[in-house]
């Protein structure tokens, strides 16, 4: 599952959106779009070819948080670092000119390779050197009159940097620039530019708004000081190093392995957060997370309030805690910051209780071993990692804290995300789907709640995949989602699909996330045939019951009669607790076709109704 935050802290940059319809170039006297030309006339005109550095100083809030802000950027090159101080988090990015990185409120630091990514900081960049004030270098057109909720009318721009991405340009009757807006991700990107005040021989905007796809992510600035500089010293842009010294292994250890439980394809590890000990979930790009009452069991108290997402539609409210130290096996990492976000049903949805999440902040420093065939996880020291022998090597790009690889689905190339906290095999997202017709190529028989996250259930299409790459790795007869709304995050058109555990777990996998390589050992389950479950139900614990969050149409569940919500309380005489959900998913799925299985219907007074297994995704 993935959560999503960004705090924007750059003055005059946002993020871009994915790429535009084509459409011809704005054609201009003297080269500049004359929206583009007055606003350089307004703000300082030929003064702009002669600034070099500008240091930026401000104060901000977000969520309730207040604190201060910093940002220096190189005009000629476009290089830029930036970073915010809140009393929850601290967190910086930058660009050096080749390169885009981030460094986490933990302190990791992830190099930002992907294509939206690069896309991104070409465009940030762009904005950075003021390059509208010079011929070329882009493409524009017109987008017209917009109007905002206060009737201003402001003329647009979409402008489209070489080798980056769109960025929408509004400018207000004084011809200043008032807004841009972008997309990242799923999320719609808008910055407001206001207040624009002299800085020497040029005018700059002394306060900044931005909100990122919901109002609780309203980051407000207010700008203390500008300062035009000398050209800064190019290390001043250079991703800053990991903080390694907090992280530690037992005395004469260099190599900690530790058993999980694998339940509905995820990884379940015992671990202890200030000498407590928790269950915790493993996910690859996963944040550092805690339920609001595990935070309260460890007497943590959350700070602010912004709101997150992940595969579910809603977004969740998201706190920040900082504990004094995170321990997995033998390995201790000191002042892990933990985000605190309210899971809803998700923990009945798995039928297991777990208190959280660990994930990116040790597999960026570590490397990773997942054992799924004997259950062991291992974490090795940098200086210990060798890569396994004979394993498929599959190179990875970052795009925020997930890994991604190229792969490819019955022909059909495409970049997945890589999930070991998805419990599903493959789901395509909206775009991908969209854009090469699989529900036409498929003809999936229905859809059907498939899954669950952060925000709530996911609805896709279960599908047959007959031939899934990941690099070189190949697994046969997948069943897998396809995935066509327009919330959550496998709506997120910058990717193909989300991988998850159901088919990592045909493999050893390892990660080396310092040379973003990703090792597959095929398991003896690798051509296993997957199945889907055949009685048509999406069942999650529910007290002494198992409740039917979906039925699918047509199934022997439906034939029976059993609806959406109906509570089951025993299964062929025997009570549901008796066995995990776990075990009663997978005799559902794995029984063979035509058991007729009995079961209690506890929903009013429904009494004993037959349920025929039949194969719902031949």
């Amino acid at each position: 599952m993935r959560t999503c935050l960004a705090i924007l802290v750059a003055a005059a940059c946002s993020h871009p959106a994915p790429p535009a319809s084509p459409a011809a170039p704005l054609a201009a006297p003297g080269g500049l779009p004359p929206l583009v030309a007055a606003f350089r006339d307004a703000t300082g005109g030929a003064a702009w070819d002669g600034l070099h550095g500008l240091s930026t100083r401000a104060t901000v809030s977000i969520g309730g948080m207040t604190g201060t802000s910093e940002t220096i950027e190189d005009i000629p090159s476009g290089r830029s670092r930036s970073a915010i101080h809140l009393p929850a988090l601290d967190q910086a990015d930058g660009f050096d000119g080749t390169t885009a990185w981030e460094r986490a409120p933990g302190g990791e630091v992830a190099i930002q390779d992907a294509p939206d990514a690069v896309a991104r900081a070409r465009t940030d960049a762009w904005m950075t050197r003021h390059a509208m004030f010079h011929p070329g270098g882009a493409r524009y057109r017109e987008l017209g009159v917009r109007d905002d909720t206060h009737g201003v009318h402001y003329r647009v721009l979409e402008a489209t940097p070489d080798g980056g991405a769109p960025i929408e340009l509004w400018f207000a009757p004084s011809g200043l620039l008032a807004r841009t807006v972008t997309h990242q991700g799923i999320d719609t990107v808008t910055t407001e530019l206001a207040d624009w005040r002299a800085v020497g021989p040029v005018k700059l905007p002394f306060a900044i708004t931005v909100v990122e796809g919901d109002v609780r992510n309203t980051l407000a600035m207010h700008v203390t000081a500008y300062e035009l500089v000398a050209t800064p010293e190019a290390a001043t842009f250079a991703p800053p190093k990991l903080d390694a010294d907090r992280l530690r292994f037992a005395p004469g250890v260099s190599r900690s392995e530790l058993p999980f439980d694998l339940v509905n394809n995820h990884i379940y590890v015992n671990a202890s957060v200030d000498g407590k000990p928790l269950r915790m979930l493993v996910d690859t790009g996963g944040l550092n997370m805690l339920t609001p009452a595990a935070a309260k069991r460890l007497g943590l108290e959350p700070e602010g309030k912004i709101a997150g997402s992940g595969a579910g539609a809603e977004r969740v409210d998201v706190g920040f805690a900082h504990a004094k130290q995170l321990q997995v096996g033998d390995v201790t990492l000191a002042n892990p910051v933990f985000y605190v976000i309210d899971i809803g049903a998700l923990a009945d949805v798995e039928g297991e209780p777990f208190d959280g999440l660990v994930g990116f902040e040790l597999f960026s420093r570590l490397g990773v071993r997942i054992d799924y065939p004997g259950r062991r996880l291992s974490l090795i020291a940098p200086a210990a990692f060798e890569p396994p022998d004979g394993a498929i090597a599959v190179p990875f790009e970052m795009a925020d804290r997930t890994p991604i690889v190229q792969g490819a689905i019955d022909g059909l190339p495409g970049r997945f995300w890589v999930d070991t906290g998805s419990r599903s095999s493959l789901t395509t997202m909206t775009k991908f789907t969209r854009d090469h017709e699989l529900v036409a190529r498929y003809k999936p028989a229905f859809s059907t709640v498939t899954g669950w996250g952060v925000g709530g259930s996911t609805t896709s299409a279960p599908v047959r995949f007959h031939e899934v790459k990941i690099g070189d790795a190949v697994v046969h007869d997948v069943v897998g989602d396809l995935f066509t709304g327009d919330k959550g995050s496998f709506a997120d058109p910058d990717a193909a699909a989300n991988l998850g555990g159901g088919i990592l777990h045909r493999f050893v996998v390892t990660f080396d996330y310092a040379k973003k390589v990703m090792y597959l050992e095929p398991g003896k389950d690798v051509d296993r045939r997957e199945a889907y479950d055949r009685s048509g139900l999406f069942l999650i614990r529910d007290g002494d019951a198992l409740r039917a969050v979906s039925v699918v149409p047509g199934s022997g569940a439906a034939r029976a009669g059993i609806r959406a919500n109906d509570r089951i309380a025993e299964i062929d005489g025997a009570p549901v607790g008796r066995k995990s959900l776990a075990e009663w998913r997978a005799e559902l799925r794995d029984s063979p076709v035509g058991t007729r299985v009995r079961m209690h219907v506890v929903s009013g007074t429904r009494g004993d109704v037959i349920v025929t297994l039949s194969e719902l995704v031949p």
